[in-house]
Protein backbone atom coordinates (compact mmCIF):
# COMPACT_ATOMS: atom_id res chain seq x y z
CA UNK A 1 0.00 0.00 0.00
CA UNK A 2 1.12 3.66 -0.27
CA UNK A 3 1.99 6.17 2.04
CA UNK A 4 -1.34 7.90 2.29
CA UNK A 5 0.22 11.32 3.00
CA UNK A 6 -0.25 14.69 1.36
CA UNK A 7 2.27 17.76 1.20
CA UNK A 8 2.69 20.24 3.61
CA UNK A 9 1.48 19.03 7.56
CA UNK A 10 1.84 15.32 6.71
CA UNK A 11 -0.91 13.63 8.46
CA UNK A 12 -1.99 10.15 7.83
CA UNK A 13 -4.82 9.66 5.67
CA UNK A 14 -7.35 8.70 7.82
CA UNK A 15 -6.47 11.30 11.00
CA UNK A 16 -6.53 14.14 8.15
CA UNK A 17 -9.97 13.29 6.94
CA UNK A 18 -11.27 13.91 10.24
CA UNK A 19 -8.93 16.17 11.76
CA UNK A 20 -9.56 18.63 8.86
CA UNK A 21 -13.30 18.26 8.55
CA UNK A 22 -13.73 19.29 12.12
CA UNK A 23 -16.78 17.69 14.08
CA UNK A 24 -19.24 18.87 11.14
CA UNK A 25 -16.89 16.69 8.29
CA UNK A 26 -17.39 13.57 10.90
CA UNK A 27 -20.94 13.63 11.35
CA UNK A 28 -21.35 13.75 7.43
CA UNK A 29 -19.31 10.71 7.14
CA UNK A 30 -21.13 8.92 10.19
CA UNK A 31 -23.54 7.07 7.74
CA UNK A 32 -20.77 6.29 4.93
CA UNK A 33 -18.33 4.69 8.28
CA UNK A 34 -21.14 2.99 9.06
CA UNK A 35 -21.18 0.02 6.12
CA UNK A 36 -17.78 -1.24 7.17
CA UNK A 37 -19.32 -3.00 9.95
CA UNK A 38 -19.15 -6.52 9.13
CA UNK A 39 -22.20 -9.02 9.26
CA UNK A 40 -22.32 -12.50 8.97
CA UNK A 41 -23.77 -15.42 6.92
CA UNK A 42 -23.05 -15.46 3.65
CA UNK A 43 -21.89 -11.79 3.25
CA UNK A 44 -18.43 -12.77 5.16
CA UNK A 45 -18.47 -11.70 8.66
CA UNK A 46 -15.86 -9.21 8.14
CA UNK A 47 -16.48 -7.27 11.59
CA UNK A 48 -13.11 -7.38 13.02
CA UNK A 49 -9.96 -7.49 13.00
CA UNK A 50 -7.77 -9.96 14.86
CA UNK A 51 -9.75 -13.30 15.30
CA UNK A 52 -10.00 -15.70 18.16
CA UNK A 53 -9.11 -19.21 18.22
CA UNK A 54 -11.94 -21.37 17.68
CA UNK A 55 -13.91 -22.39 20.45
CA UNK A 56 -15.16 -25.23 19.46
CA UNK A 57 -13.02 -28.70 19.33
CA UNK A 58 -11.54 -28.80 15.91
CA UNK A 59 -13.63 -30.60 13.12
CA UNK A 60 -12.07 -34.32 12.15
CA UNK A 61 -12.22 -35.04 8.21
CA UNK A 62 -10.16 -35.86 5.44
CA UNK A 63 -11.72 -33.42 3.03
CA UNK A 64 -10.21 -32.15 0.28
CA UNK A 65 -9.68 -28.67 -0.06
CA UNK A 66 -8.17 -27.15 -3.15
CA UNK A 67 -6.72 -23.06 -2.34
CA UNK A 68 -6.17 -21.52 -5.61
CA UNK A 69 -3.17 -19.44 -4.99
CA UNK A 70 -0.28 -18.88 -2.35
CA UNK A 71 -0.53 -15.13 -1.21
CA UNK A 72 -1.52 -13.65 2.13
CA UNK A 73 -5.11 -14.72 1.91
CA UNK A 74 -4.44 -18.75 1.04
CA UNK A 75 -1.67 -19.27 3.21
CA UNK A 76 -3.86 -17.68 6.12
CA UNK A 77 -6.75 -19.99 5.46
CA UNK A 78 -4.69 -23.41 5.37
CA UNK A 79 -3.73 -21.73 8.28
CA UNK A 80 -6.84 -21.96 9.56
CA UNK A 81 -8.09 -25.01 8.24
CA UNK A 82 -5.37 -26.61 9.96
CA UNK A 83 -6.47 -25.00 13.25
CA UNK A 84 -10.04 -26.46 12.62
CA UNK A 85 -9.10 -29.79 11.84
CA UNK A 86 -8.35 -29.76 7.90
CA UNK A 87 -5.11 -31.86 6.72
CA UNK A 88 -5.59 -32.22 3.32
CA UNK A 89 -5.29 -29.52 1.92
CA UNK A 90 -3.47 -28.47 -1.29
CA UNK A 91 -2.54 -24.81 -2.47
CA UNK A 92 -1.99 -24.05 -6.39
CA UNK A 93 0.26 -21.86 -7.11
CA UNK A 94 1.04 -19.95 -10.77
CA UNK A 95 4.28 -18.81 -9.89
CA UNK A 96 7.81 -19.86 -8.85
CA UNK A 97 7.16 -18.75 -5.48
CA UNK A 98 4.69 -18.15 -2.79
CA UNK A 99 3.18 -14.24 -1.17
CA UNK A 100 1.33 -13.49 -4.54
CA UNK A 101 1.59 -9.77 -4.00
CA UNK A 102 4.22 -9.74 -1.27
CA UNK A 103 7.24 -9.85 -2.82
CA UNK A 104 10.58 -8.93 -1.25
CA UNK A 105 13.38 -9.18 -3.84
CA UNK A 106 17.07 -7.83 -3.48
CA UNK A 107 19.38 -5.31 -5.13
CA UNK A 108 22.94 -4.75 -5.04
CA UNK A 109 24.57 -7.44 -2.66
CA UNK A 110 21.83 -8.83 -1.45
CA UNK A 111 19.74 -6.00 0.28
CA UNK A 112 16.05 -6.94 0.96
CA UNK A 113 13.50 -4.71 -1.25
CA UNK A 114 9.68 -4.52 -1.82
CA UNK A 115 8.19 -4.49 -4.63
CA UNK A 116 5.15 -5.78 -3.82
CA UNK A 117 3.01 -5.00 -0.30
CA UNK A 118 5.31 -2.81 2.02
CA UNK A 119 3.93 -1.63 5.12
CA UNK A 120 1.45 -3.21 8.05
CA UNK A 121 -0.97 -0.65 8.09
CA UNK A 122 -1.75 -0.07 12.19
CA UNK A 123 -0.39 -2.58 14.60
CA UNK A 124 -3.14 -2.95 17.22
CA UNK A 125 -5.48 -5.47 16.76
CA UNK A 126 -3.26 -6.17 13.02
CA UNK A 127 -3.53 -9.97 12.88
CA UNK A 128 0.19 -9.59 11.47
CA UNK A 129 1.09 -8.46 14.74
CA UNK A 130 0.82 -11.68 15.92
CA UNK A 131 3.19 -13.27 13.85
CA UNK A 132 5.45 -10.39 14.02
CA UNK A 133 5.20 -11.29 18.36
CA UNK A 134 5.11 -14.44 18.06
CA UNK A 135 8.53 -14.92 15.37
CA UNK A 136 10.47 -11.94 16.38
CA UNK A 137 10.11 -10.40 13.38
CA UNK A 138 11.83 -6.69 13.20
CA UNK A 139 9.95 -3.73 12.73
CA UNK A 140 10.21 -0.25 11.69
CA UNK A 141 8.14 2.73 11.94
CA UNK A 142 6.97 5.05 9.09
CA UNK A 143 7.08 8.51 10.11
CA UNK A 144 4.87 10.37 7.53
CA UNK A 145 5.56 13.41 8.95
CA UNK A 146 9.65 12.98 7.96
CA UNK A 147 9.19 14.44 4.87
CA UNK A 148 10.38 17.52 2.28
CA UNK A 149 8.82 18.25 -0.67
CA UNK A 150 10.55 19.95 -3.80
CA UNK A 151 9.35 21.95 -6.36
CA UNK A 152 9.92 21.22 -10.41
CA UNK A 153 13.17 23.69 -9.85
CA UNK A 154 14.62 22.01 -7.15
CA UNK A 155 13.35 24.77 -4.58
CA UNK A 156 11.18 23.94 -1.18
CA UNK A 157 7.71 24.18 -2.55
CA UNK A 158 5.59 26.17 -0.49
CA UNK A 159 2.88 23.53 1.30
CA UNK A 160 -0.43 23.52 0.19
CA UNK A 161 -2.69 25.48 3.29
CA UNK A 162 -3.70 22.35 5.77
CA UNK A 163 -7.00 24.77 6.13
CA UNK A 164 -7.90 24.75 2.83
CA UNK A 165 -8.28 21.13 2.77
CA UNK A 166 -11.21 20.88 5.49
CA UNK A 167 -12.80 23.02 2.39
CA UNK A 168 -11.90 20.99 0.02
CA UNK A 169 -12.75 17.89 1.98
CA UNK A 170 -16.76 19.13 2.68
CA UNK A 171 -16.93 20.09 -0.83
CA UNK A 172 -16.38 16.19 -1.26
CA UNK A 173 -18.96 15.07 0.97
CA UNK A 174 -21.32 17.76 -0.64
CA UNK A 175 -21.00 15.65 -3.85
CA UNK A 176 -20.44 12.12 -3.35
CA UNK A 177 -20.93 11.03 -6.85
CA UNK A 178 -18.45 13.25 -8.18
CA UNK A 179 -14.76 12.49 -8.92
CA UNK A 180 -12.40 13.98 -6.40
CA UNK A 181 -10.94 15.35 -9.92
CA UNK A 182 -14.80 17.00 -10.48
CA UNK A 183 -15.22 18.36 -6.95
CA UNK A 184 -11.11 19.96 -7.52
CA UNK A 185 -12.07 21.68 -10.51
CA UNK A 186 -15.13 23.18 -8.68
CA UNK A 187 -13.18 23.90 -5.53
CA UNK A 188 -10.10 25.66 -7.54
CA UNK A 189 -12.78 27.44 -9.57
CA UNK A 190 -14.81 28.98 -6.04
CA UNK A 191 -10.81 29.73 -4.50
CA UNK A 192 -9.23 31.32 -7.62
CA UNK A 193 -6.42 28.76 -8.06
CA UNK A 194 -4.65 28.87 -11.36
CA UNK A 195 -0.76 28.37 -12.47
CA UNK A 196 1.74 27.12 -9.29
CA UNK A 197 -1.20 26.51 -6.86
CA UNK A 198 -3.00 24.29 -9.17
CA UNK A 199 0.11 21.98 -9.55
CA UNK A 200 0.93 22.48 -6.29
CA UNK A 201 -2.32 21.05 -5.35
CA UNK A 202 -2.45 18.44 -7.79
CA UNK A 203 0.76 17.44 -6.33
CA UNK A 204 -0.76 16.57 -3.09
CA UNK A 205 -4.42 15.39 -4.14
CA UNK A 206 -2.46 12.46 -6.07
CA UNK A 207 0.30 12.23 -2.86
CA UNK A 208 -3.06 11.98 -1.08
CA UNK A 209 -5.53 10.09 -2.77
CA UNK A 210 -3.73 8.61 -5.93
CA UNK A 211 -0.86 6.64 -4.07
CA UNK A 212 -3.37 5.69 -1.76
CA UNK A 213 -5.29 2.85 -4.23
CA UNK A 214 -2.62 3.09 -7.67
CA UNK A 215 -5.95 5.00 -9.24
CA UNK A 216 -6.24 8.37 -10.86
CA UNK A 217 -8.32 11.04 -8.83
CA UNK A 218 -10.66 11.48 -12.13
CA UNK A 219 -11.44 7.76 -10.83
CA UNK A 220 -11.75 7.82 -7.05
CA UNK A 221 -14.51 9.84 -5.22
CA UNK A 222 -14.68 10.65 -1.67
CA UNK A 223 -16.96 6.78 -1.20
CA UNK A 224 -13.69 5.32 -2.21
CA UNK A 225 -11.81 6.63 1.44
CA UNK A 226 -14.91 6.43 3.52
CA UNK A 227 -15.84 2.81 2.97
CA UNK A 228 -12.44 1.18 4.75
CA UNK A 229 -11.70 0.90 8.33
CA UNK A 230 -8.37 1.74 9.51
CA UNK A 231 -6.29 0.38 12.49
CA UNK A 232 -4.56 2.14 15.07
CA UNK A 233 -0.71 2.43 16.26
CA UNK A 234 1.32 3.78 13.51
CA UNK A 235 2.38 1.95 9.99
CA UNK A 236 5.37 -0.22 10.20
CA UNK A 237 7.60 -1.79 7.33
CA UNK A 238 9.83 -4.81 7.82
CA UNK A 239 13.63 -4.11 7.31
CA UNK A 240 14.58 -8.14 6.93
CA UNK A 241 11.23 -8.10 4.36
CA UNK A 242 7.73 -8.99 4.14
CA UNK A 243 8.04 -12.08 2.83
CA UNK A 244 9.37 -13.30 6.61
CA UNK A 245 5.03 -13.14 7.24
CA UNK A 246 4.06 -15.39 4.28
CA UNK A 247 7.26 -17.46 4.83
CA UNK A 248 5.87 -18.29 8.36
CA UNK A 249 2.13 -19.17 7.21
CA UNK A 250 3.79 -21.13 4.30
CA UNK A 251 6.05 -23.26 5.93
CA UNK A 252 4.62 -27.08 6.08
CA UNK A 253 1.87 -26.44 3.64
CA UNK A 254 1.01 -28.82 0.52
CA UNK A 255 2.35 -25.83 -2.09
CA UNK A 256 2.29 -26.68 -5.47
CA UNK A 257 4.47 -23.90 -7.44
CA UNK A 258 3.94 -23.55 -11.16
CA UNK A 259 0.57 -24.54 -10.99
CA UNK A 260 -1.83 -21.89 -12.59
CA UNK A 261 -5.18 -22.66 -12.59
CA UNK A 262 -7.29 -22.65 -15.74
CA UNK A 263 -10.46 -23.46 -14.64
CA UNK A 264 -13.13 -24.82 -11.97
CA UNK A 265 -16.14 -27.60 -12.61
CA UNK A 266 -17.87 -26.84 -9.16
CA UNK A 267 -21.32 -28.89 -10.86
CA UNK A 268 -21.28 -31.74 -9.18
CA UNK A 269 -20.95 -33.24 -5.80
CA UNK A 270 -17.11 -32.75 -6.00
CA UNK A 271 -15.35 -29.74 -7.54
CA UNK A 272 -12.78 -29.88 -10.32
CA UNK A 273 -9.67 -27.82 -10.80
CA UNK A 274 -8.03 -27.80 -13.83
CA UNK A 275 -4.07 -26.24 -14.83
CA UNK A 276 -3.13 -25.06 -17.20
CA UNK A 277 -0.86 -28.31 -18.08
CA UNK A 278 -4.15 -30.32 -18.05
CA UNK A 279 -3.58 -31.73 -14.41
CA UNK A 280 -6.78 -32.03 -12.42
CA UNK A 281 -7.59 -31.99 -8.50
CA UNK A 282 -10.70 -32.99 -7.46
CA UNK A 283 -12.13 -31.20 -3.75
CA UNK A 284 -14.82 -31.38 -1.69
CA UNK A 285 -14.22 -27.11 -1.12
CA UNK A 286 -12.21 -25.08 -3.28
CA UNK A 287 -10.87 -21.77 -1.85
CA UNK A 288 -10.20 -18.71 -4.54
CA UNK A 289 -8.03 -16.56 -3.55
CA UNK A 290 -6.69 -14.79 -6.83
CA UNK A 291 -6.25 -10.83 -7.52
CA UNK A 292 -9.55 -8.99 -8.04
CA UNK A 293 -7.84 -8.25 -11.77
CA UNK A 294 -6.94 -12.29 -12.86
CA UNK A 295 -11.17 -12.33 -12.28
CA UNK A 296 -11.63 -9.25 -13.96
CA UNK A 297 -9.89 -10.92 -17.37
CA UNK A 298 -11.64 -14.46 -16.97
CA UNK A 299 -8.40 -16.32 -16.72
CA UNK A 300 -10.29 -18.94 -14.73
CA UNK A 301 -13.17 -20.73 -16.33
CA UNK A 302 -16.41 -21.45 -13.90
CA UNK A 303 -18.83 -24.05 -14.87
CA UNK A 304 -21.10 -23.31 -13.97
CA UNK A 305 -20.86 -19.83 -14.38
CA UNK A 306 -20.46 -17.14 -11.01
CA UNK A 307 -23.86 -15.69 -10.00
CA UNK A 308 -24.68 -12.44 -11.41
CA UNK A 309 -24.58 -10.37 -8.15
CA UNK A 310 -20.67 -11.59 -8.05
CA UNK A 311 -20.41 -11.03 -11.63
CA UNK A 312 -21.32 -7.60 -10.79
CA UNK A 313 -19.16 -7.15 -8.48
CA UNK A 314 -16.42 -7.99 -10.46
CA UNK A 315 -16.97 -5.92 -13.07
CA UNK A 316 -17.95 -3.24 -10.60
CA UNK A 317 -14.64 -3.15 -8.42
CA UNK A 318 -11.46 -1.53 -10.58
CA UNK A 319 -7.60 -2.90 -9.75
CA UNK A 320 -5.26 0.47 -8.84
CA UNK A 321 -2.30 0.28 -10.27
CA UNK A 322 0.98 1.17 -8.11
CA UNK A 323 4.27 0.39 -9.87
CA UNK A 324 7.88 1.79 -8.32
CA UNK A 325 11.61 1.73 -9.61
CA UNK A 326 13.95 1.02 -7.13
CA UNK A 327 17.75 2.62 -6.98
CA UNK A 328 20.42 1.63 -5.57
CA UNK A 329 23.39 4.39 -5.06
CA UNK A 330 26.96 4.36 -3.28
CA UNK A 331 26.21 6.97 -0.88
CA UNK A 332 23.35 8.57 -0.01
CA UNK A 333 23.13 12.51 -1.79
CA UNK A 334 20.28 13.25 0.26
CA UNK A 335 18.97 13.77 3.46
CA UNK A 336 19.62 10.13 4.88
CA UNK A 337 17.23 10.41 7.77
CA UNK A 338 14.11 12.31 5.87
CA UNK A 339 12.10 9.50 5.08
CA UNK A 340 9.37 10.87 2.19
CA UNK A 341 11.12 13.04 -0.64
CA UNK A 342 8.23 14.75 -2.34
CA UNK A 343 8.58 16.15 -6.03
CA UNK A 344 5.69 18.44 -7.38
CA UNK A 345 6.93 18.36 -11.29
CA UNK A 346 5.00 19.93 -13.88
CA UNK A 347 3.51 16.62 -14.47
CA UNK A 348 1.81 16.24 -11.09
CA UNK A 349 1.43 12.82 -10.02
CA UNK A 350 4.75 11.95 -11.78
CA UNK A 351 7.48 10.13 -9.60
CA UNK A 352 5.99 12.51 -6.90
CA UNK A 353 6.56 10.11 -4.18
CA UNK A 354 9.97 8.93 -3.21
CA UNK A 355 10.70 6.16 0.20
CA UNK A 356 14.29 6.95 1.46
CA UNK A 357 15.34 3.36 3.03
CA UNK A 358 18.05 4.31 4.32
CA UNK A 359 16.76 4.91 7.51
CA UNK A 360 15.51 1.18 7.52
CA UNK A 361 18.18 -0.72 5.96
CA UNK A 362 21.19 1.61 6.38
CA UNK A 363 22.05 1.84 2.78
CA UNK A 364 21.23 4.21 0.81
CA UNK A 365 18.34 2.81 -1.51
CA UNK A 366 15.68 4.93 -3.14
CA UNK A 367 12.55 3.63 -3.77
CA UNK A 368 10.12 6.24 -6.24
CA UNK A 369 6.80 5.53 -6.78
CA UNK A 370 4.21 5.73 -10.18
CA UNK A 371 0.27 5.30 -9.25
CA UNK A 372 -2.83 5.26 -12.39
CA UNK A 373 -2.64 5.78 -15.39
CA UNK A 374 0.84 7.25 -15.62
CA UNK A 375 2.46 3.83 -13.66
CA UNK A 376 0.12 1.82 -16.07
CA UNK A 377 2.10 3.88 -18.50
CA UNK A 378 5.88 2.93 -17.42
CA UNK A 379 5.17 -0.43 -17.64
CA UNK A 380 5.91 0.42 -21.33
CA UNK A 381 9.30 1.60 -21.11
CA UNK A 382 12.52 -0.36 -20.96
CA UNK A 383 14.70 -1.03 -18.04
CA UNK A 384 16.85 1.15 -18.72
CA UNK A 385 14.48 4.17 -19.59
CA UNK A 386 12.62 3.70 -16.11
CA UNK A 387 15.78 4.02 -14.55
CA UNK A 388 16.82 7.10 -16.40
CA UNK A 389 13.52 8.70 -16.19
CA UNK A 390 13.80 8.18 -12.58
CA UNK A 391 17.07 9.31 -12.02
CA UNK A 392 16.17 12.85 -14.62
CA UNK A 393 13.34 13.32 -11.53
CA UNK A 394 16.08 12.90 -9.13
CA UNK A 395 18.39 15.59 -10.93
CA UNK A 396 15.54 18.15 -10.60
CA UNK A 397 15.59 18.23 -6.79
CA UNK A 398 19.28 17.53 -6.47
CA UNK A 399 22.96 18.17 -7.53
CA UNK A 400 25.10 16.02 -8.46
CA UNK A 401 23.21 12.82 -8.86
CA UNK A 402 25.36 9.66 -9.71
CA UNK A 403 24.14 6.55 -11.59
CA UNK A 404 23.25 4.38 -9.59
CA UNK A 405 24.83 1.06 -9.15
CA UNK A 406 21.78 -1.06 -9.53
CA UNK A 407 18.30 -0.60 -10.14
CA UNK A 408 15.29 -2.76 -10.41
CA UNK A 409 11.01 -1.76 -11.43
CA UNK A 410 7.85 -3.49 -11.17
CA UNK A 411 5.52 -3.58 -13.95
CA UNK A 412 2.30 -4.98 -12.09
CA UNK A 413 -0.25 -4.08 -14.24
CA UNK A 414 1.23 -6.53 -16.98
CA UNK A 415 1.21 -9.34 -14.60
CA UNK A 416 -0.14 -12.08 -15.48
CA UNK A 417 -1.05 -13.58 -12.47
CA UNK A 418 -2.65 -10.31 -10.44
CA UNK A 419 -2.96 -7.41 -13.40
CA UNK A 420 -3.07 -4.95 -11.35
CA UNK A 421 -1.88 -3.82 -7.83
CA UNK A 422 -5.04 -4.01 -5.38
CA UNK A 423 -8.35 -3.35 -5.68
CA UNK A 424 -10.18 0.34 -5.32
CA UNK A 425 -13.73 1.40 -5.20
CA UNK A 426 -14.17 3.54 -8.29
CA UNK A 427 -16.47 6.51 -8.41
CA UNK A 428 -20.46 5.74 -8.30
CA UNK A 429 -19.89 2.00 -6.63
CA UNK A 430 -21.39 1.08 -3.47
CA UNK A 431 -19.20 -0.03 -0.96
CA UNK A 432 -21.23 -3.13 0.05
CA UNK A 433 -19.96 -4.72 -3.70
CA UNK A 434 -16.76 -5.99 -1.74
CA UNK A 435 -19.28 -7.50 0.31
CA UNK A 436 -20.79 -9.41 -2.60
CA UNK A 437 -17.20 -10.35 -3.36
CA UNK A 438 -17.12 -12.63 -0.45
CA UNK A 439 -20.40 -14.38 -0.78
CA UNK A 440 -19.55 -18.42 -1.37
CA UNK A 441 -21.07 -20.21 -4.31
CA UNK A 442 -23.01 -23.00 -3.12
CA UNK A 443 -21.55 -25.58 -0.32
CA UNK A 444 -18.11 -26.16 -2.71
CA UNK A 445 -17.02 -21.97 -3.45
CA UNK A 446 -15.24 -19.76 -1.51
CA UNK A 447 -13.69 -16.47 -1.94
CA UNK A 448 -10.75 -14.90 -0.46
CA UNK A 449 -8.53 -12.19 -0.73
CA UNK A 450 -8.38 -8.41 -0.49
CA UNK A 451 -11.05 -7.18 -2.86
CA UNK A 452 -13.59 -9.70 -0.44
CA UNK A 453 -12.84 -8.41 2.52
CA UNK A 454 -15.63 -5.49 3.51
CA UNK A 455 -13.49 -3.70 6.26
CA UNK A 456 -10.06 -3.68 5.05
CA UNK A 457 -9.59 -4.18 1.30
CA UNK A 458 -6.33 -3.11 -0.27
CA UNK A 459 -4.72 -4.60 2.53
CA UNK A 460 -2.66 -7.22 3.64
CA UNK A 461 -4.24 -7.48 6.69
CA UNK A 462 -7.49 -7.59 5.16
CA UNK A 463 -6.29 -10.41 2.68
CA UNK A 464 -4.94 -12.68 5.76
CA UNK A 465 -8.31 -11.88 7.80
CA UNK A 466 -10.37 -12.91 4.33
CA UNK A 467 -8.57 -16.14 3.95
CA UNK A 468 -9.72 -16.99 7.43
CA UNK A 469 -12.79 -15.93 7.03
CA UNK A 470 -13.40 -18.88 4.06
CA UNK A 471 -11.69 -21.44 6.31
CA UNK A 472 -14.65 -20.82 9.08
CA UNK A 473 -17.33 -20.49 6.29
CA UNK A 474 -16.16 -24.35 5.54
CA UNK A 475 -16.03 -25.57 8.98
CA UNK A 476 -19.42 -24.08 9.32
CA UNK A 477 -20.74 -26.27 6.99
CA UNK A 478 -19.43 -29.59 9.12
CA UNK A 479 -20.75 -28.51 12.76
Amino acid sequence: MSSGRVAGDQWPRRDFLRGGLGAAGIAAATPLLAACSGDGGDRGGDGQAADPQPADPPVATGERIVIVGAGAAALAAADELQIRGFHNVVLLEARDRVGGRIWTSSIGDGIPVELGATWMHGVRGNPISDIVESNRIATAETDYDNAVLYDHDGLPAESVDPALWGAYMALAYEMPEESLAGVFERFAATHGLSGDERRLWLHSLASMFSHEFGADISDLSIMSYDGPSTLRGGDVVFPGGYSQITDVLAAGRDIRLDHPVAGIDHSGPTAVVTTESGGAFEADRVVVTVPLGVLKADAISFSPALPPVMREAIAALDMGILNRTVLLFDEPFWDRDTEWIGYAGRQPGQWSETLNLYPYLGRPVLAMFNPGSFGAATEAYSDAELTSRAVEALRAMFEDVPDPVDAVSTRWGSDPWTRGSYSYLPVGVEFDTYRDMARPVGDRLFFAGEATHSRFPSTVHGALLSGRRAARQIAGLLR
